[in-house]
């Protein structure tokens, strides 16, 4: 990273930013983080709807490129700047495809078809938003079963030890283990032992704890 560098992160509180506080983390790059919310009509002001016209969080900015999708700032980030010894990039087009894999498969099966369902129409007791966007709890129900579906369903070739794609962290576990922050959030049971253990490994990563702390306290 050089003197000219700027890095920004706009948003907190959510999952979605944290993959890239995360991932800045992992790479040890300085950053200013705007601890923006949903919501709160920070959003929606003229200076915040040039940078990102959805008017949504999060934003990444490095000098003048603007990225306002979570999961391309996170390969913006791992494509831009000198990787860690300790972090995977893959090189062939087997190990793309199945970084791939991993990060689309948790974002359309974990993160769009579940994860947002329960957010928007969980009860406000379960940290869901059904007060703002409606009570469906046959639609919570499916999300439910759809999740526990989806992680049992890794299990089989899931590893015993290390991260998805070896013994290196990648993209693809942040994607991952970002999404399965949301079993605490909605008190879901993961019942991979394997997933489990991963998880339990991920979130004792120090850049995991560090981001974890910047994201989500003001």
């Amino acid at each position: 990273m050089s003197n000219f560098d700027k890095i920004e992160v706009w948003g907190y509180k959510t999952y979605r930013p944290f993959r890239i506080y995360w991932m800045l983390h992992e790479y040890s790059l300085l950053y200013k983080s705007f601890k923006i919310g949903s919501r709160t009509g920070e959003t929606k002001t003229k200076s915040y709807l040039k940078m990102n016209p959805k008017g949504k969080i999060p934003v990444f900015k490095h000098n003048n490129q603007i990225i306002t999708e979570s999961v391309a700032a996170v390969k913006y980030i791992s494509n831009s700047f000198k990787k860690p010894n300790h972090f995977f990039i893959p090189s062939t087009a087997k190990e793309k495809a199945r970084l791939d894999e991993w990060c689309f498969f948790s974002i359309m099966e974990l993160d769009c078809l579940a994860i947002y369902t329960l957010r928007r129409h969980e009860s406000i007791e379960n940290n869901g938003l059904s007060n703002i966007y409606g009570d469906a709890p046959n639609a919570v129900k499916t999300a439910r079963n759809h999740f526990d579906r989806m992680i049992s369903a890794c299990d089989k070739n899931f590893p015993e030890h290390g991260w998805l794609l070896g013994n290196k962290i990648s993209i693809a576990d942040i994607i991952f283990a970002s999404c399965l922050m949301h079993c605490d959030t909605f008190n879901i049971k993961i019942q991979s032992k394997k997933v489990f253990n991963y998880f339990e490994r991920i979130t004792n990563r120090k850049a995991y704890f560090e981001a974890k702390k910047d994201c989500f306290e003001k």
